[in-house]
């Protein structure tokens, strides 16, 4: 979330038939190039109604409406411990240090639904280990995460601390242990958080994080294959089967963006492109260039909506509108930071709906109608557009309702990002 969420990657096969399914929704399938990738289905899918399930979790495909779990957060089957808990995490490329809730909790831990696994019983795992306070991995942590101490000396345990811009937050233990994907792999001393505070809006039972630091889970799992990237597709409708990948890719239909890598610690970035320009049915937003320069768009996948600086927000609000007045909506109020229309007719014709592009350095990012508006009711829909003053002000994030059904690649090693458009 500035930090967010999904599940992992087959081919294009396993969209279409049942017949196709794995036997387990969280089978481990490797490419011939050597790149790990996952299964991702909703709950409507042909492979959910094959009685497709995790091992030890019999209910972990969600509606995309279901606000208990899901909040517009794509999910991923990780297994920690020995034996392994398995449980339900968020995505997001947007975080570094990775974290699920951990018994026993001795301050405040959300609900974490049955369906998204146990929680995580240090005591009941064999190869369970703390990270010492004068670890080397202790310091790194708390260098790049910019906590000025964090010590348990009593029992010499690691401590972290993060603070999310949603204001959720998660406070606890720095551990490692086994980690578990699919049925055939696994990773010994995978380092994360085990929580025992939070404030957490969702019902999973907590964050992987896919940025840049050595201790992410990408960096961490990456290791084990002959490419740095990774890629995903979070499904637009019930109907698409969703993926995520780790390793190396096909680059196969892509259009290539260059990819930055900065933040306040050299080494805890962000990924970011730079935007260049905006258009609405081909028509550019009436907005100094010169704005878009001053800062760069972060990519992040564990934030819903698209933040963009407020002259362009404001420019935007105004050609959308009338585009929208031209096709027969009507402006909704629904606060300065939304924009709402309402359709004169019983329902919204996704098929006569503006164009929207968005122009960034070598490569343009045209954005499908329902990349662009989402639905609040049958004659209802939003914009998934808001200015930055309603996220984090000075910092515009693409999120992930701009990019569903997109496969986006986030190549670190030849540092650009890729796209390609009804990919899932």
């Amino acid at each position: 979330m500035i930090l967010m969420m999904l599940a992992l990657s087959y081919t294009s096969q396993y969209c279409t038939s049942s017949s196709l399914c794995p036997s387990t929704y969280a089978d481990l399938g490797q490419t011939g190039a050597g790149a790990f990738q996952f299964p991702v289905f909703h709950e409507k899918h042909p492979c959910i109604q094959a009685s497709v399930h995790i091992a030890n979790v019999q209910k972990t495909w969600y509606s995309f409406e279901d606000d208990r779990i899901h909040k517009d957060r794509f999910l991923m089957a990780i297994g920690l411990g020995t034996p392994a808990f398995v449980n339900l995490v968020t995505i997001d490329t947007g975080s570094t240090l990775s974290w699920v809730q951990c018994r026993p909790c001795p301050i405040r831990c959300h609900n974490q639904d049955e369906e998204a696994g146990r929680i995580f019983d240090p005591l009941q795992s064999s190869t369970y280990q703390s990270v010492g306070c004068s670890t080397e991995d202790c310091g790194y942590v708390h260098e790049t995460l910019g906590i000025p101490f964090g010590c348990n000396e009593e029992q010499d345990s690691c401590l972290y601390s993060l603070r999310y811009a949603s204001e959720e937050y998660t406070a606890g233990s720095l551990v490692k242990d086994k980690l578990t994907l699919g049925n055939n792999f696994s990773i010994d001393d995978f380092m994360f958080g085990c929580s025992g505070d939070d404030r957490y809006n969702a019902a999973d039972a907590g964050i992987i994080g896919f940025g840049g630091a050595t201790y992410s889970f990408f960096r961490q799992v990456v290791r084990h294959t002959n490419y740095t990237a990774f890629s995903h597709c979070f499904p637009g409708n019930h109907r698409n089967g969703g993926f995520l990948s780790i390793g190396p890719y096909d680059r196969y239909s892509l259009q290539f963006i260059p990819l930055v890598e900065y933040g306040s610690h050299g080494d805890n970035p962000v990924y970011a492109i730079q935007q260049l320009d905006m258009m609405v049915d081909g028509i550019r937003l009436e907005v100094d260039p010169s704005i878009y320069a001053t800062r760069m768009t972060i990519l992040d996948s564990g934030t819903i909506d698209t933040f963009i600086l407020s002259p362009v927000f404001r420019a935007f609000d105004k050609t959308i509108t009338a585009a929208m007045l031209a096709k027969g909506y009507a402006r909704e109020t629904a606060g300065r930071n939304k924009i709402c229309f309402t359709s004169t007719s019983d329902s919204v014709n996704w098929r006569d709906m503006p164009t929207v592009e968005m122009k960034f350095v070598r490569s343009i990012l045209k954005l499908p109608s329902e990349n662009v508006f989402y639905r609040v009711s049958a004659d209802k829909i939003c914009s998934t557009f808001q200015p930055d003053v309603a996220g984090l002000t000075g910092v515009p994030i693409l999120g992930n309702r701009a990019t569903r059904s997109f496969r986006v690649v986030y190549d670190i090693q030849d540092s650009k990002f890729g796209f390609q458009a009804g990919a899932c």
